[in-house]
């Protein structure tokens, strides 16, 4: 059986178990969206709550800078895209 792994981990808000997985994060800012979708980030198994490595909130933080910038109203990426974007 292929499955996501699941890790001792617990999920802060919940307690359910955190397993590796590809996760879908809206961010809500005062004048736009922004929707990064195909996310590596541990999700829980019973609240569905996302958390991302250090690594991986490095690299949204740079991108959600840049895009806030160009001042849309509502912006839809996939992670994998900012692998060719230079940080």
């Amino acid at each position: 059986m292929i499955g996501k792994q699941e890790s001792n981990a617990r999920c802060p808000s919940c307690g359910g178990r955190l397993r590796e997985d590809i996760a879908t994060i809206p961010y809500i800012f005062p004048n736009t969206v922004i929707v990064v979708k195909h996310v590596p980030a541990h999700v829980c198994a019973n609240c569905q709550e996302s958390y991302t490595s250090g690594s991986v909130t490095d690299r949204i933080t740079a991108l959600l800078h840049r895009l806030k910038d160009l001042r849309t109203e509502v912006s839809i990426v996939a992670y994998e895209e900012l692998e060719r974007i230079p940080a």
